[in-house]
């Protein structure tokens, strides 16, 4: 690479580490459920459009699109949404072997003290202990995820499994471990079932399948603040909440829905001076559960009745059925028939965009960096939001991409990182026009080496 593409992907860095501010002031974003498609109360439909019934369902926004690397020769992958680090499981040959702790087939008792034999390799400590003393790949502080970090790598557009086998290959689909202790029953634990992605508590003496997971912690209990106008912001998230009153009318608590009717409200709720309202999509939904309670289980800020509450991700293998949280038994199970009726709460910001899909503008794209492989969903970028689509500014930004970062694994690392990144742009700039002014003047430094480069 020459002197000028050097300085030119130079500025491509400094660029990216302004621009992507925005998206690490979320410390805990919630990562996409994956679901691509949209159904009515039956079946798959082509998606609505904005006031066509069931418009503003799970697969009309994109949030934080699932997006994994493979590290230390595929043994191990990154969640580039959470930045947790996880296990690779090996072998699924229906043979256990407990002298491999990452044996696929293996199946472990959840340790509390009193089940198991400790140190014969048959429960949850004996399998954490077994990676951290052999620093598997380079790291010694392995442990069990937590529920809610297990059901985020649940992809709610596959079944049977529902995870991305490409980063997560060797997956059971019965269930695996949590290190959440069940509030309601103490000789429980949670588990997540991949063969569809539900949740529910289990005997801590049966034997299911484990996966390690290493990185911070999300989930404080001081990240919601009342705005005092009807919202609730979540601080860790980046998602306002509707607060729900107790007067009899439009957004009283007590009040009902189908599921059609439930994407109408959200769709429609014009409230503190927004209208960005939607109903959450399960991963959402899940994160306001507190597994430290029961009956309900809920921050008590949310004042929530202790029942079902409509998500609007659909059940793939059933599009009959909506997955839903249960507020009175914490779990996450697709017990509600769309037809039927339940409680609903509305959900706006995040990283998160509205964006038909009738269109073709989402893609995905894969790089290898010193053998590791990404797959990144492709968002409609900052560049096309200030130039336009065809303008010039934009074929020029677009030979940075295709002729100059392609070329070399730091730059293909950039367009990872800058398509990652510009759903929270776009975001930003649409609310604070000053954030756009900077991106835009920005971007114009690229373009004056740009030109330099192709003249």
């Amino acid at each position: 690479m020459n002197a000028k593409r050097e300085r030119i992907v130079l500025v491509s860095i400094f660029t990216l580490l302004f621009l992507s501010h925005i998206a690490w002031a979320v410390d805990c974003p919630i990562p996409d459920t994956g679901q691509t498609k949209c159904y009515d109360d039956t079946q798959e439909i082509a998606c609505p459009q904005p006031g066509e019934p069931f418009y503003g369902q799970d697969a009309q926004y994109i949030c934080n699109p699932q997006s994994y690397t493979s590290l230390a020769g595929g043994i191990i992958v990154q969640d580039n949404v959470t930045g947790l680090i996880w296990e690779v499981k090996q072998n699924k040959d229906d043979t256990s072997d407990y002298t491999n702790p990452h044996d696929a087939d293996n199946t472990y008792t959840w340790y509390n003290g009193s089940n198991g034999t400790p140190g014969d390799g048959t429960d949850t400590l004996d399998f954490i202990a077994a990676l951290n003393s052999s620093k598997f790949g380079g790291y010694s502080d392995w442990r069990l995820p937590n529920i809610k970090e297990l059901h985020s790598i649940v992809d709610h557009s596959a079944f049977d499994p529902s995870i991305n086998t490409t980063f997560f290959p060797n997956t059971m689909a019965d269930p695996y471990w949590s290190s959440t202790i069940d509030a309601d029953t103490q000789d429980n634990a949670w588990v997540v079932f991949f063969a569809a992605g539900s949740m529910y508590s289990e005997l801590k003496s049966y034997n299911w399948y484990v996966r390690a997971v290493r990185g911070g912690q999300c989930g404080s209990l001081d990240n919601f603040i009342d705005n005092g106008d009807g919202t609730v912001s979540d601080t860790d998230t980046g998602l306002m909440w509707e607060l729900k009153t107790e007067d009899g009318g439009d957004r009283d608590k007590e009040n009902v829905y189908n599921w059609e009717e439930a994407l109408s409200y959200c769709e429609k709720l014009d409230l503190a001076g927004y209208n960005d309202w939607r109903l959450p999509n399960m991963n959402e939904l899940q994160s306001i559960v507190d597994y430290s309670r029961h009956h309900p289980c809920i921050y008590p800020i949310f004042s929530a009745v202790s029942s079902n509450y409509f998500s609007s991700t659909t059940y793939v293998d059933d599009p009959n059925y909506v997955w839903n949280a249960d507020f009175k038994n914490v779990g996450i199970v697709a017990g509600s028939r769309k037809p039927y009726n339940a409680y609903v709460r509305a959900v706006r910001g995040g990283q998160c965009g509205s964006f038909p899909t009738t269109t073709t503008s989402i893609g995905s794209i894969t790089t290898t960096i010193a053998g590791s492989t990404t797959t990144t969903t492709v968002q409609p970028c900052p560049t096309e939001e200030i130039y336009g689509d065809h303008s010039a500014q934009t074929e020029l930004l677009r030979y940075l991409r295709d002729n100059i970062l392609s070329t070399t694994p730091e730059g293909q690392e950039i367009i990872r990182l800058y398509y990652e990144w510009s759903p929270a742009i776009v975001k930003a700039m649409e609310e604070d026009r000053a954030f756009k002014q900077k991106v835009e003047e920005v971007l114009d430094g690229i373009l004056f080496l740009i030109k330099g480069e192709v003249e």
